[in-house]
């Protein structure tokens, strides 16, 4: 009760939730390829990179083996409606104001694959994340409880 409470108070109905850990599909910046490369295309199935969104810290973090690029961002929405992405970071592509899209694709009832794409006029940054739900469980009956 008390955590419904708090969700209904602090909760901003503008803006987008992206937190976790996503697969890349596609990154470029200053329209240079990172993400895939020829290696990566070769291991498909094997993540060579990961993008991570923390929504505690406001943190964007590419991720690949030694090399990480690190951004804070900031969520807002246009006045057309349209979300976009205030990022901040030493990697000068990742710099400015970039239009944010994701999209969720429902497969089944307790699946579907949400796919996010981060985009300015000379970078892109696409990532994905296939999702599960597991359906609830009813309780073992107890005994003395009908």
């Amino acid at each position: 009760m008390v955590i419904s409470v708090f969700t209904l108070a602090f909760y901003r109905e503008d803006t987008v939730n992206i937190e976790g850990t996503w697969e890349p599909e596609k990154i470029v910046l200053d329209n240079e390829i990172l993400f895939p490369t020829k290696i990566d295309s070769l291991l498909k199935g094997i993540p060579s990179k990961h993008v991570i969104v923390s929504e505690w810290n406001n943190s964007l973090y590419i991720v690949g083996g030694k090399e990480k690029i690190t951004s804070s961002f900031k969520i807002q929405k246009n006045e057309r409606g349209n979300h976009l992405i205030h990022l901040t970071s030493k990697e000068k592509s990742l710099n400015g104001t970039f239009n944010l899209k994701v999209d969720t694709l429902y497969i089944d009832s307790d699946s579907y694959e949400i796919k996010v794409k981060i985009q300015s006029k000379t970078s892109l940054i696409m990532f994905k994340k296939f999702l599960q739900i597991k359906p609830l469980k009813p309780e073992y009956p107890r005994r003395g409880l009908p």
